[in-house]
C-alpha cells in the first residue's frame, strides 16, 4: 500500500505541475527536499513520514514535469509557430509513420530560414505531414517549405498535449519537400528498421491478408495494413489493445 500511495503522489505532483506551469523547477525542487529531510527526521511517526514522504515525492513529480519543459528561444523551433512562409532543414529523427495517402515524419530540425532570407540554427523536433511518395527514410536529411503550426488543442483528444510528451510542438502540413541525403541517422537504427522491413515483407509472402496485416500489427507494431471495417469491428468491441506491442 505504501508504493500505492508514493506513486499516486509522484503522478498527482505530475499533473499538479502541467496545470500550475509558472511555478519554477527550484521551486518544486525546495518543497521536494525539504519534504524529505522531514520525513526522514520524523521517520518514528509513521502517519506524519509518509505524509511528508508523499508531498516530497509529489514535488519531485512536478520538478521532473517542469524540467522537461523545453525552454521556447528563438534557439527552439516552435518559437517560430505561425510563421507561414519558412524552410526548415532537418533529420528524419523516427520511424516514418505510413498512412493511406500520406507520411508522418519526425524530424530533428537543425536550421530555419525565415521569409527575409534570414538563417537561424535551432532545435527541436516538429511533426510533418508529407505525401507519401516519394517515400521518405528514417535518417534521411530534408527540406520542408511551408508554414508551422502550433498542434491543436481542441475536441475530445488534445493533440497538443499528446505531442508535447513526446516532445514535439510544431507541426507542418503538406510542405514542399526535398531529400538532401540519406543514412545520416542512428546505425542502430537503420539496422533494426531494415529488419523490420524484412520481417514485415516475409510475413506478406507467407499469409494473405488481412491475416497478414493483422500478425504484423501484434509483431511490428505496424496496424495501417488492417482494412477500415477490421479496425472498426476491434474498436468497437475495445480489443484493439490486442494490435499494439504493449498488448
Amino acid at each position: 500500500m505504501l508504493l500505492v500511495y508514493l506513486v499516486s503522489a509522484w503522478f498527482l505532483g505530475i499533473w499538479l505541475a502541467s496545470g500550475f506551469t509558472a511555478v519554477p523547477l527550484p521551486y518544486w525542487l525546495a518543497i521536494g527536499g525539504a519534504a524529505l529531510i522531514g520525513a526522514l527526521l520524523l521517520r518514528r511517526q509513521q502517519t506524519a513520514a509518509l505524509l511528508l514522504a508523499c508531498l516530497s515525492l509529489g514535488a519531485f513529480g512536478g520538478a521532473r514535469y517542469t524540467a522537461v519543459q523545453p525552454t521556447i528561444t528563438p534557439a527552439h523551433i516552435a518559437y517560430y509557430n505561425g510563421e507561414t512562409d519558412i524552410t526548415i532543414t532537418g533529420i528524419v529523427a523516427d520511424e516514418p509513420d505510413v498512412r493511406d495517402r500520406s507520411i508522418n515524419l519526425r524530424v530533428a530540425v537543425e536550421e530555419i530560414k525565415l521569409g527575409d532570407g534570414t538563417a537561424v540554427p535551432v532545435t527541436g523536433l516538429i511533426q510533418a505531414r508529407v505525401f507519401r511518395f516519394p517515400p521518405i527514410p528514417y535518417g534521411a536529411q530534408v527540406r520542408f517549405s511551408g508554414g508551422l503550426e502550433t498542434p491543436p488543442a481542441d475536441g475530445d483528444f488534445n493533440y497538443k498535449d499528446y505531442l508535447a510528451r513526446q516532445g514535439v510542438h510544431s507541426l507542418m502540413n503538406l510542405p514542399r519537400a526535398t531529400v538532401l541525403a540519406e543514412g545520416q541517422g542512428h546505425p542502430l537504427y537503420h539496422a533494426i528498421y531494415a529488419l523490420k522491413t524484412r520481417a514485415q515483407a516475409t510475413i506478406a509472402q507467407l499469409l494473405p491478408n488481412p491475416q497478414a496485416a493483422l500478425l504484423t500489427g501484434i509483431l511490428l507494431g505496424n496496424d495501417n495494413g488492417l482494412p477500415p471495417d477490421l479496425q472498426e469491428d476491434f474498436r468497437a468491441t475495445g480489443m484493439t489493445h490486442i494490435i499494439a506491442i504493449s498488448g
